[in-house]
């Protein structure tokens, strides 16, 4: 029989390793008095008597419970296991159950390694991922409070869910694989059926909890096991039974004696009972808090609920305010569609009125015409002398006839689209016709624009329209041109400078695959409406449908040259056209063709801009020459264009439909005008004035770049207003189409398109 030393060597927890002296003690000692042994087996069988009276009870009291039967009290001990396991034991990281637990100043706990992960190095800090809160660990997780709680839960959680149990007292004996049938609360070991007799029969152990593994895995017994299990100290592994006040932390026997023997010390449940009314207060006084925050989130919630009543109030509202003015514009279409109706009626009423007495009198004139060359043909002398009189007054009478004016009578509708706009749009249309000879009419007026897209009636934040821009002195504007005199409403609608640009579309030419941002240097367009770019950085020209659609990239490298990087681009006789260097090149109708170059350009200069006129040249502005030449698209050279010598230098350039260059000069600062002969016709400067890029609309408007502005000049070249000053777009490019767009670019190819609208 082993001696009480045995067994308490045997009662150490299973997790300290055993040493020599541990099974040194395991000798067998002298014989125990008969005395002795009587008194042991006394109080074992007190002990055992006193259980199984306990265990009685309890089973009396389940048998009388009407609510819960044995299976019931395993199922809930079951229920609680697995509800201890979802609330405590599962880091809401990786929803793992926890590995090394740490407690964060805001209570929550996660695992060690993933609270690694969240570290802050340079900040030393980690942010809670449940409530944002950042405890600062100085660039330590191990700074962390280990959070003994569910340490104690996870010991009880994995000493129930090991699927092999042993005997700790046989393992530590060296026997193997002995299976565990009981468990000691006190000791916190397994013990197989011979051990756990052995275990209740020790005086020193007599008292302990031993209980059936089966019920202990159940959950019947986790409430007692918690409290029966002892936090150990890391240096010594001794239990930990006292606090120091001095240090505010739960120390051991030999800590007491050792570190802390001059601190002030107390028992753990001396410290618990003292501290314990205090932390009762602080979790009292959350209930205010609580309280008033749950009152926080009701008004939210309220304010969240009348947002959206609002919002369903304003959408109403303005669907209300919409049919409204849906209903007052079709209430106007039809009121001027009926007013149109009669005018054109009373009008064409007049028309046939008139055409009436024209045809009479034409009648009367051919029969005068007729009868008098009938008497002058067959007639007698006599017989014409006596007719002479009549017919002369007849014809008389015919040429003194007072012929009506026709006047042509055109309705004209005119659009208002300021911002002036009363909220009704009573004022939204007018109508009115103009008067004009129709023999004065000039058959332009008659064309109509093909364009059907919707117009965009408001501007963007980022550019801005003068309704009224100022005009600068006369000392910065152009010499004075004499003012054309209009003879009809429409010919002064097309003579007119546009009004208001609406921006109506936004397209992004750039290429994520491109190794070089984007650099457009070029822009033309096709009849079809195409845009053609040239992209000097990436040796590339790109055709651009107007969706937004690449209808074809061409690569300008390796193409039987060495790597042309285009610069300037046009299209003639529907053939893209672009310089590279001091040569201009045709690209081929075939995609693997060689690039066709058509001529060298005079001069050395590195690039030329080019612009064509319809399908019969290609105009090429020539720099510090100060000259164009004129090319056709065989390459042979039409003509020279020569002002008068300057010391300027011609970059971009643009031409009219006369047949008039509009040239920037960049070093002498101005805008010039100059006819097919070579004469200068007009000089636009202006104070602090950059042109650049230039071009004309179908009614020889002109268009002028100047930094993150565009100017509007005349087609005579006399300055008339700013049309946009960008914020955060910087134009580079501009090119006016036949249906009254205007196309604008950046350097990184975000092209702008602006519908042109005429007010009058």
């Amino acid at each position: 029989m082993y001696t009480s030393e045995k067994c308490d060597a045997v009662r150490r927890p299973a997790s300290r390793c055993w040493t020599e002296s541990d099974f040194s003690s395991c000798r067998r000692e002298p014989a125990i008095p008969r005395k002795t042994k009587l008194r042991q087996r006394h109080n074992a069988e007190r002990g055992r008597r006193r259980r199984e009276d306990d265990a009685g009870r309890e089973r009396e009291s389940s048998a009388s419970s009407p609510f819960f039967s044995s299976e019931d009290t395993s199922l809930m001990a079951s229920q609680l296991s697995d509800k201890i396991k979802e609330d405590f034991l599962e880091c809401k990281i990786c929803f793992e159950v926890y590995q090394t637990p740490r407690t964060l100043s805001c209570l929550h706990s996660f695992c060690e390694p993933c609270l690694r992960q969240l570290l802050d190095k340079e900040k030393g800090t980690v942010t809670c991922p449940d409530c944002r809160t950042v405890s600062d660990l100085q660039g330590n997780v191990q700074n962390a409070k280990a959070s003994f709680f569910i340490n104690s839960l996870l010991d009880l959680f994995h000493s129930k869910t090991t699927k092999e149990t042993v005997c700790s007292v046989c393992l530590a004996l060296g026997k193997n694989n002995v299976s565990a049938s009981s468990r000691c609360l006190d000791c916190a070991d397994f013990l197989c059926s011979s051990c756990a007799q052995s275990h209740c029969l020790s005086k020193l152990t007599l008292d302990h909890g031993v209980v059936s593994l089966t019920d202990y895995i159940a959950g019947c017994h986790d409430e007692e096991a918690r409290l029966k299990l002892e936090r150990r100290c890391q240096s010594h592994g001794e239990p930990l039974r006292f606090y120091c006040d001095t240090c505010a932390v739960a120390i051991c026997r030999d800590c007491r004696m050792l570190e802390h023997f001059s601190h002030q010390v107390q028992s753990l449940v001396q410290a618990a009972t003292a501290r314990k009314p205090q932390l009762e207060q602080l979790i009292s006084s959350l209930d205010g808090n609580i309280e008033s925050l749950s009152q926080k989130e009701k008004e939210v919630d309220s304010a969240i609920q009348e947002l959206r009543e609002a919002h369903a109030v304003v959408e109403d509202q303005i669907s209300g305010h919409l049919s409204a003015i849906i209903e007052q514009l079709f209430a106007q279409k039809e009121a001027f569609t009926k007013d149109l109706a009669l005018s054109v009626e009373e009008q064409q009423q007049k028309y046939l009125s008139i055409k009436e007495d024209l045809q009479r009198l034409v009648s009367s004139a051919q029969n005068t015409r007729d009868f008098s060359s009938q008497v002058l043909q067959k007639g007698k002398d006599c017989e014409i002398l006596d007719l002479e009189g009549t017919i002369q007054g007849q014809i008389e009478r015919l040429q003194k006839v007072s012929v009506p004016e026709i006047a042509n009578k055109i309705p004209v509708l005119g659009v208002n689209e300021g911002s002036d706009i009363d909220w009704s749009f009573s004022k939204m249309f007018k109508l009115s016709f103009g008067t004009s000879s129709l023999s004065t009419t000039d058959p332009k007026a008659f064309d109509t624009d093909a364009d059907t897209e919707t117009k965009v009636l408001t501007q963007t934040s980022a550019e801005t329209v003068p309704p009224q821009p100022a005009v600068p002195p006369a000392s910065q504007l152009c010499e004075p041109q004499p003012q054309k005199t209009f003879h009809s409403p429409v010919e002064q609608q097309l003579l007119n400078p546009p009004t208001v640009f609406s921006l109506i579309r936004t397209i992004a030419v750039d290429d994520a695959c491109n190794p070089l941002e984007e650099n457009i240097t070029g822009m033309s367009l096709f009849p079809s409406r195409d845009i053609v770019i040239a992209d000097n950085a990436n040796f590339v020209i790109k055709r651009v449908v107007r969706n937004g659609d690449i209808r074809k990239t061409i690569y300008t490298a390796h193409r039987g040259w060495n790597n042309l990087d285009p610069f300037s681009i046009a299209v003639c006789d529907d053939s893209i056209f672009f310089t590279s260097g001091c040569r201009l090149y045709r690209i081929p109708d075939e995609d693997d063709d060689d690039f066709i170059q058509v001529c060298n350009l005079r001069g050395s200069h590195q690039e030329y801009s080019i612009t064509a006129y319809k399908d019969e040249y290609i105009a090429v502005s020539e720099g510090t020459n100060c000259s164009l030449s004129l090319y056709s698209p065989e390459g042979v050279l039409v003509d020279r264009v020569s002002p008068p010598s300057s010391d300027g230098k011609f970059v971009f350039v643009a031409v009219n439909s006369k047949e008039e260059f509009i040239v920037s000069d960049t070093k002498r600062k101005c805008v010039l005008l100059i006819s097919r002969n070579g004469n200068i016709l007009n000089t636009c400067s202006l104070s602090n004035f950059n042109p650049t890029s230039v071009c004309v609309d179908k009614y020889d408007n002109i268009y002028v770049v100047d930094g993150k502005k565009i100017f509007l000049l005349t087609p005579s070249g006399v300055f008339l207003r700013q049309l946009f000053h960008f914020k955060s777009y910087t134009p580079k490019l501009i090119t006016c189409d036949q249906y009254g767009h205007l196309i604008v670019a950046n350097r990184v190819g975000t092209i702008r398109i602006y519908k042109e609208t005429f007010l009058f």
